[in-house]
């Protein structure tokens, strides 16, 4: 299934994806902004940098804090460990090879679902670390994935129209406040 929409938040559509989920493992949770707003009774947020888990935004004894490389979780966690698994504005941080080993990784680990949140196409942006916390060597994009990446994988894919714009510091870093705005993709898999 292919989609398109026009919302200002992605929230309501991701969360309408995950309230199912009695279980999440949130894939490169930087410091967790979303984590409490996840419904799911346990919620992993793993991420490769410690400092955005020693200062993460949640305070909710359900969400728990894993310092790992994204690449070892079929190493950490056994098949069909979480009810879903996301990886939120993370998925870009890869190549493209590692992104789709992650993403075979994560479906494995999936015991019903996948959601990936990412920008539609490449997404310049270079080591800026919008935490302050120096983890601007895991901030560097490093693919650009479209809607076919997912489709041919099986995803069901919501094209959220002209989401990226000059509002965020990224987008203005990357191509200037008079550009036109970027779509993101939200692609879901049933595993």
């Amino acid at each position: 299934m292919y989609r398109e929409i026009e919302v200002k938040d992605f929230l309501p559509v991701l969360l309408e994806h995950l309230k199912f989920a009695e279980s999440i493992l949130d894939v490169g949770s930087g410091t967790g902004t979303l984590l409490e707003r996840y419904q799911a009774a346990v919620v992993v947020g793993l991420d490769i940098h410690r400092p955005y888990l020693l200062h993460r935004k949640y305070t909710a004894p359900h969400i728990i804090p894993v310092h790992a490389d994204a690449g070892h979780i079929d190493q950490l966690f056994l098949p069909s460990t979480f009810s879903a698994v996301t990886l939120i504005d993370s998925l870009e941080h890869f190549t493209m090879s590692e992104g789709k080993e992650l993403l075979r990784k994560a479906e494995i680990i999936a015991a019903n679902r996948v959601v990936v949140f990412t920008p539609r196409g490449f997404f310049p942006q270079e080591g800026t670390d919008h935490y302050h916390l120096q983890g601007e060597q895991f901030q560097k994009h490093r693919s650009g994935w479209e809607p076919e990446d997912f489709l041919e994988r099986g995803y069901n894919v919501t094209v959220l129209k002209g989401y990226h714009h000059a509002e965020n510091p990224s987008f203005r870093e990357a191509f200037g406040q008079n550009h036109a705005p970027l779509d993101a993709l939200l692609a879901c898999k049933t595993v």
